[in-house]
């Protein structure tokens, strides 16, 4: 089909989904053989569900395997095209091995080459490493990586190097390096020749030498971000509608320039914004930044490049072209001259619809690749005011994504035309007289009808159609929107963002705030490390050297919050908050050096005590347990444990808007963790056991969808296990409580788990015959209490932690005895009166934003070891070994 009549053929879909019949013939639209003119691109999802037009929300083919992603070789691969900044993989369509089998050559196209527009190379990544470049003869040539905790390695040296062209394999098409070192693409491949030209296309050629010890065995997943300076909107369509590779293969004379200048003018106005840290800055009010897939038609490109600057896209058949109208607030001159609908030229009566109250929508949730966040994923959530709500108004979310919008800004100003224009929901339909027929799809008309109380009202066209009577006679039927200039009122939004301010010396760059922090000590103090303890002293370190300055009486140390504690070896630290507005946690990690994968880090987050966030200048007190050691020889575990460990603590502050400070790192510090081990360490050797379970749940709802908080019966995670209390020793009792969260993260370091265990105790009212001392039950019910963990929230997770929480519990006739008159105010113990342990109830309550893994595993695998306390039950000195 041509491309041309497949356009008309779209538009004539949204015709036929408004409930016309009509049909299609090439260059023009017509409707029972007349002209017509309606609105078929850029309505927004609200919009058009108020115009009862179906549009499907904005997913990709199911074919199409995603276009900022890299795919491996295939015939039926298809080449995006991209405008503005992206983030992107792409497709792998050549590939050599030479240099005796040790190098093998990869060419990526990333997208087709505009017609016009230059393009821009910014960071590139191998996974979640960023690739660093040398400088002159050397930029192309990889000098290291750092890695997402901002860690360089300069081990892979040399060893993997970069050039990027677009438009064919000369020198002369080199994007990167940009300029100084250039040569041509042929030079790299041999493959690379005049019948593989690569006209059109921009693609990278990526060498790497095998190093199997780096990890270096093959291209592994690569991004760019890559930008094409044609971004601004009128350009881009204009762009996509001529092109006949991968557009629409218009020509200019059947396309209105003057309606793209138009888009330009709209697009191009200064708005204002907040970045980052909440500088007013301006802009382009529209911009397009994201990738076409060709799998699409070209009709849905269009719609998508058209949502994503306010603009409607038609065909006028006055003048037989397309044309563009952006929606917009409509000047005083333009609704001064607005046409005039009145009893005077209104054949008949109007039809007016409106949207029921229980569909009308309030809040939208818009997706959107976030440019300041490598193009994953974010969301903006606007709402209706409560006091433009409706008596008894229900809330109704409308759900949708701008896939080529990457700011938060634009797309906060999207989505609030989107929804106000859904709720100035009157619709009016209407037979005018011929001379109607002056009005263009997008015009503003004045409507006055004393029926419905309309005076001069302003309605957007949204559809003109010819239509002849019977006797002969010509009428225009209009499909007409309400409008208001409030619809477009501008929204200054702060965007997300990288922070990475400048001027800020020393270690602790990055943070958002113009503060000047000469080292690590202006905010971390003295730490202390507690290796040992059951010994006497813990040892005084020094932050930016790493060195032991002097000792402290283990009794003097002061803990914090944390999963450390006066029971464990561990690392304790103050924090002075810096003055940074609106800091809400503090990240802290331990991570061994070295490169040891047997070892876990240790991690916490740190929340306020009171109030949402932390008051600048305050000290908090952090614990954080020493990582336990592991046998030098894994295939003997009875061993050796490991010798003294060379570890960092890394700490960053986290605060509102998903602001982050950039991980600081101290010096290495020594740790001689002394190999004591808990009761739950001991196992199965440990005295009194009493209880032991282990039990997995392999479909647990993802908590960012599924409201399950931590003590709920939704965030029960395991069947609830009733143990016969019958005949037990009374004592106390340690409840062991361990989780290993399954799923998949989501490579933004923000998911969250959470864990708590608890045991409901039940105990019996008995009366005793004090002659002969039998026990009988009366018909009281059972009384009981609850004894569970401090609770466990691990955050912003590099990996998937095992979280374990444990406390500790009283059964006996003396506590039954005290909740029965503390808690419900029984009567005592006596000779006449005992509380006998009954039931416990074993619970697990936990959740998880974690994705599902590749098995769709989202759940966990939750161990309760409950003992008896006996005198080992704290820690044992062993020496190092066992």
């Amino acid at each position: 089909m041509a491309v041309f009549t497949a356009i008309a053929s779209a538009i004539t879909g949204a015709i036929l989904s408004a409930g016309l019949a009509a049909t299609t013939i090439f260059g023009t639209l017509t409707v029972g053989g007349l002209v017509t003119s309606v609105i078929a691109g850029g309505l927004a999802m609200g919009t058009a569900k108020v115009l009862g037009v179906f549009k499907p929300p904005n997913v990709a083919s199911a074919k199409d395997p995603g276009v900022k992603v890299q795919v491996a070789p295939s015939t039926d691969n298809k080449v995006p095209v991209f405008y503005g900044s992206n983030l992107t993989g792409g497709l792998i369509v050549d590939a050599g091995i030479s240099n005796q089998n040790d190098t093998m050559t990869y060419v990526i196209v990333l997208g087709e080459k505009t017609d016009s527009g230059t393009y821009t190379m910014g960071d590139q990544y191998r996974g979640d490493q960023k690739l660093n470049f040398g400088v002159g003869a050397s930029s192309h040539i990889v000098t290291s990586v750092t890695d997402a905790n901002g860690t360089s390695a300069n081990k892979v040296n040399g060893k993997m190097r970069v050039r990027a062209y677009a438009g064919g394999t000369a020198a002369g098409n080199q994007i990167f390096p940009a300029s100084g070192n250039q040569v041509a693409a042929t030079t790299m491949l041999s493959t690379i020749n005049a019948s593989t030209s690569y006209e059109g296309l921009v693609y990278v050629v990526f060498q790497i030498d095998y190093d199997a010890e780096e990890g270096l065995t093959g291209l592994g997943q690569y991004t760019t971000e890559i930008t094409n300076s044609l971004s601004e909107p009128g350009a881009v369509l204009s762009d996509f509608l001529l092109n006949s590779r991968y557009g629409a293969g218009l020509t200019t004379a059947e396309v209105d320039t003057a309606s793209i200048a138009e888009l330009t003018t709209y697009a191009t106005e200064q708005v204002e914004y907040q970045n980052s840290v909440g500088t007013t800055l301006s802009h382009n009010r529209w911009a397009i930044n994201g990738m076409l897939g060709t799998y699409s038609d070209v009709f849905t490109n269009i719609d998508m490049i058209c949502q994503a600057c306010s603009t409607f896209f038609t065909y006028n058949p006055k003048i037989g072209k397309f044309e563009v109208v952006p929606s917009r607030e409509a000047t005083t001159a333009e609704k001064s001259a607005a046409y005039v609908l009145n009893d005077d030229n209104v054949i008949g009566a109007i039809d007016v619809t409106s949207t029921e109250l229980y569909a009308q929508y309030n809040a939208i949730e818009a997706e959107f690749p976030d440019g300041a966040e490598r193009d994953q994923t974010s969301t903006v959530f606007i709402s209706t005011p409560s006091g433009e709500l409706n008596p008894n108004e229900p809330t109704n979310k409308l759900v949708t994504r701008y896939p080529i919008c990457n700011d938060v800004p634009r797309v906060t100003n999207l989505a609030q035309i989107d929804l106000r224009q859904s709720r100035k929901d009157l619709v009016v339909q209407l037979d005018a007289d011929y001379a109607a027929i002056q009005s263009d799809v997008g015009d503003i008309v004045k409507l006055t009808n004393a029926t419905y109380g309309f005076t001069d009202k302003l309605f957007r066209v949204m559809r003109v159609s010819e239509q002849e009577a019977e006797d002969g006679m010509l009428s225009v039927k209009m499909v007409l929107l309400e409008y208001d200039d409030d619809i477009y009122t501008h929204i200054v939004a702060q965007d997300s963002g990288a922070l990475d301010l400048t001027g800020i010396p020393g270690w602790w760059t990055g943070i958002w705030g113009n503060v000047d922090w000469s080292n690590i000590s202006n905010i971390i103090g003295n730490i202390t490390i507690v290796d040992d303890p059951l010994g006497n002293v813990a040892n005084i370190v020094d932050p930016p050297t790493g060195n032991v300055t002097s000792n402290v009486d283990i009794g003097n140390v002061i803990y914090g919050p944390g999963a450390g504690g006066p029971d464990v070896p561990s690392i304790n630290f103050p924090i002075t908050i810096p003055n940074i507005p609106d800091i809400d946690k503090i990240i802290a990690n331990i991570n061994i050096m070295g490169g040891s994968t047997s070892i876990e880090p240790e991690m916490a987050t740190i929340f306020p005590t009171t109030g949402a966030t932390f008051t600048p200048g305050e000290t908090v007190n952090v614990s954080l347990p020493q990582p336990k050691p592991v046998p030098k020889d894994p295939a003997f575990p009875a061993g050796p444990l490991t010798d003294e460990l060379l570890a960092e603590l890394r700490l960053e502050f986290g605060g509102t808007f998903d602001n982050r400070s950039i991980v600081a790192n101290t010096a290495n510090i020594a740790l001689n963790n002394r190999g004591a081990i808990s009761r739950a360490d001991l196992g199965n050797v440990q005295a009194g056991l009493q209880y032991e379970e282990d039990v997995s749940n392999n479909s647990v709802a993802n908590a960012a969808v599924v409201s399950a908080p931590i003590g709920s019966n939704a965030s029960i995670i395991a069947p609830i296990d009733i143990v016969d209390l019958g005949a037990i020793d009374y004592g106390e009792f340690s409840a062991i409580n361990s989780v290993v969260p399954y799923g998949a993260l989501n490579g933004l370091n923000t998911n969250e788990i959470a864990y708590k265990p608890a045991r409901e105790i039940y105990y019996k009212e008995f009366d005793v015959d004090p002659s002969t001392g039998k026990y009988t039950a009366n018909a009281n019910a059972d009384i009981g209490e609850i004894a569970q963990g401090s609770g466990i929230i691990s955050g912003n997770l590099p990996t998937i932690p095992t979280l374990t929480d444990n406390f500790k519990y009283e059964i006996s006739e003396t506590r039954g005895s005290s909740i029965a008159v503390n808690d419900y105010g029984r009567p005592p113990a006596s000779a006449t009166k005992a509380y006998i342990p009954n039931y416990m109830n074993v619970i697990n309550y936990a959740n998880s934003d974690l994705n599902v893994n590749p098995s769709g595993v989202r759940g966990f695998d939750v161990t309760n070891l409950d003992k008896r306390i006996s005198k080992s039950d704290v820690y044992i000195d062993i020496g190092g070994f066992f």
